[in-house]
């Protein structure tokens, strides 16, 4: 059982934290890497990690694996891929947990997006798969995502830092 100072405490906490997050913005901020200034490792780094968010958002929504995509756990490391004819295994090295997530999240407001077009009357299919993946969400400043300055990122798993254009949005 918790004390009432315990329950004072808490409630002052969350208190301070909704009006600490009032004055808050929320930014997202669009990049463009130059791909000229990189190191062959960097390069190829890149291209798995932007392969195996689309082998994990395919994986997602394909209803052969996952009864309830809102079940679907983050923390999954192996995820089948169809190839020619049949599925194999594939690891997931290059995407961290929170990368993940952000994928997730996105394969699960495709569904809400779909589910309320449906319901205002609109003609809606199913989620189709996805050829290649063109964006990953980063969520978290200083943990999946660093902004050096206003020409360069560094990203969670990347040692080098990325030269980016910044497109604010």
């Amino acid at each position: 059982m918790i004390s009432e100072e315990r329950k004072n405490k808490i409630k002052y906490s969350l208190k301070n934290t909704k009006e600490r997050r009032k004055n808050q913005i929320i930014t997202i901020v669009k990049t463009k890497i130059y791909m000229d200034k990189l190191s062959n490792k960097t390069v190829n780094t890149l291209k798995i990690l932007f392969l195996e968010s689309k082998w994990l958002y395919n994986y997602v929504i394909n209803r052969e694996f996952t009864d309830d995509l809102f079940k679907t756990d983050y923390r999954i490391n192996c995820v089948d891929v169809y190839v020619i004819d049949h599925y194999e295994k594939r690891k997931l090295k290059y995407l961290s947990s929170q990368m993940k997530q952000g994928l997730i999240e996105r394969a699960r407001d495709n569904i809400k997006s779909l589910h309320e077009l449906k319901n205002n009357g609109f003609k809606v299919g199913s989620l189709r798969f996805k050829s290649f993946i063109s964006s990953i969400p980063l969520k978290q400043f200083n943990n999946t995502y660093k902004i050096t300055n206003n020409s360069y990122i560094r990203i969670q798993g990347i040692k080098q830092p990325l030269r980016v254009q910044t497109v604010n949005e």
